[in-house]
């Protein structure tokens, strides 16, 4: 049998999958997305059944028939409404079975193990997000980021240590018109790339910047792009970005997540702008 981090990591894959999907299907807006939202569907609602009888079938095997009781309960639940949804106070939309599972398995996994170190290299997005506590935490730096640069060096120094094979601007074989990524991750073939956000301008100007960047670029070092958003206060949704990437035709293997951050402050106390970059020929905007 195997060990309860190895089993509960593979459940975590499971949730992981469906959550990809779901992401996808929230984003994919429009009648001539119909087919597409379909299917991404029947990805989520399997995927969600299957990490429950995953988790049912642990439960049972490890002899702990209450909480057994509990899961089963929601599965029960869950399966007159695979597809529940919650929104973040900021308007972003999560799968709720999602987020349920996910407590359950940390719950387990505070008794029998954390996840597998192996199978946290499959979760990048979730990594990114809890980085802002440490990359605006004036513990440890003087002040909290206040631009981009100071964003990619902070973010970098948390993945090197989940990510050692981390790559710094690294080369990429098949060059892309505009496209330069700030960070590689080989490990899960993944290019990162950081924007810094303070206003709207900032915003339409990053939009511009990130649909000039890539479209499809697959190859068997990298296969996914993650753009890291961090606002310094709310503009918009996560689901706006990628939804913008979507109606824009931008493939499933590009996404944006943002990152709430602080407003940088100056010694007398107000509000600092960074610098901006050159603009950039006019693209569809989010509005």
């Amino acid at each position: 049998m195997k060990e309860p981090p190895e089993v509960l990591g593979a459940i975590s894959e499971t949730v992981s999958e469906a959550e990809k999907a779901f992401d996808i299907f929230i984003n994919a807006y429009g009648d001539r997305n119909a087919d597409y939202r379909a299917e991404q569907r029947g990805i989520v609602e399997y995927y969600i059944d299957r990490a429950f009888l995953e988790l049912r079938l642990f439960l049972e095997a490890r002899g702990l028939p209450q909480m057994l009781r509990v899961v089963a309960a929601d599965h029960t639940k869950a399966k007159k409404n695979l597809m529940a949804s919650e929104s973040s106070p900021w308007g972003d939309i999560y799968s709720f079975w999602a987020g349920r599972l996910r407590q359950y398995i940390s719950a387990v996994g505070a008794t029998f193990g954390s996840v597998s170190p192996s199978t946290i290299t499959k979760d990048v997005v979730e990594i990114l997000r809890a980085t802002v506590y440490s990359i605006t935490d004036e513990g440890c730096f003087p002040t909290v980021p206040k631009n981009e640069a100071d964003v990619h060096t902070r973010i970098e120094a948390v993945l090197r240590c989940v990510f050692p094979t981390l790559r710094h601007k690294p080369s990429i074989s098949k060059p892309i018109k505009n496209f330069e990524p700030d960070t590689g991750l080989p490990s899960v073939k993944t290019l990162i790339e950081y924007k810094f956000v303070s206003s709207k301008e900032d915003v339409k100007r990053v939009a511009d910047e990130v649909l000039a960047d890539t479209r499809a670029y697959v190859t068997k070092e990298w296969s996914q792009f993650v753009y890291v958003i961090y606002e310094t206060r709310r503009l918009r949704p996560e689901t706006q970005w990628n939804e913008l990437l979507r109606t824009s035709g931008v493939a499933p293997d590009t996404q944006i997540i943002v990152i709430s951050g602080q407003e940088p402050k100056p010694l007398d106390g107000r509000a600092q702008r960074p610098l901006r970059s050159a603009g950039r020929a006019k693209t569809p905007r989010l509005k």
